[in-house]
């Protein structure tokens, strides 16, 4: 198969099956070039259980040790700081607590403010001051995580969980691209499966 980077025809896939705790069953692919070294992974979960809502009130320290599991069709937010993590087509799972969700905020928002006109990079400023406050658990905050395939959660004391309707997930982003061949139209390209309306 070509490498995605340098065009070679020295990559190669490997899939392997495995059990991760949080997650259940999950196939693990990874892509690597003999020629350029290029490497990719990519989990793909196998289970689904059903669209769920966890919440967890941030409101001292302790709290931010709180484990994060995000699945690829999980959606994290901070109502309080406006911030929506929602799955893409490249999404990724990942293990973290709270405090690893704020630092990939911090991140993200620390690469806006390097390019960032005046009045953005002072907002940027102001955000990255309010999620050090949250770090050091001087501002509560809450923090959602919610997955129509329930393969998303928080694990911690005082978690809220929640199960959600049909209408509910149906409004959440899935990450998912699929091609149906059966449709006549262009490509037969389209997107599947819950999604913001």
């Amino acid at each position: 198969m070509p490498c995605i980077a340098c065009g070679e025809r020295k990559m190669i896939n490997t899939l392997t099956s495995l059990t991760l705790p949080y997650i259940g069953r999950a196939m693990q692919t990874t892509y690597v070039c003999g020629s350029c070294g290029f490497k990719h992974s990519d989990l793909i979960i196998l289970e689904n259980k059903g669209p769920t809502r966890f919440e967890l009130s941030v409101e001292s320290a302790r709290a931010l040790d709180s484990k994060i599991v995000r699945s690829n069709s999980g959606t994290i937010r901070i109502p309080e700081i406006g911030t929506n993590i929602e799955p893409g087509t490249a999404s990724e799972c990942f293990i973290t607590n709270v405090e690893g969700v704020l630092n990939r905020i911090s991140d993200v928002v620390s690469l806006v403010k390097m390019d960032a006109e005046q009045d953005v990079y002072e907002r940027c400023e102001r955000l990255l001051e309010r999620i050090d406050r949250m770090k050091e658990g001087n501002e509560p905050f809450h923090l959602v995580v919610e997955d129509p395939y329930g393969n998303s959660a928080i694990i911690g004391k005082d978690v809220s969980v929640t199960e959600l309707d049909e209408n509910q997930a149906r409004l959440l982003q899935t990450g998912e691209t699929t091609f149906d061949i059966s449709s006549g139209g262009p490509g037969g390209f389209m997107n599947t499966g819950p999604k913001r309306q």
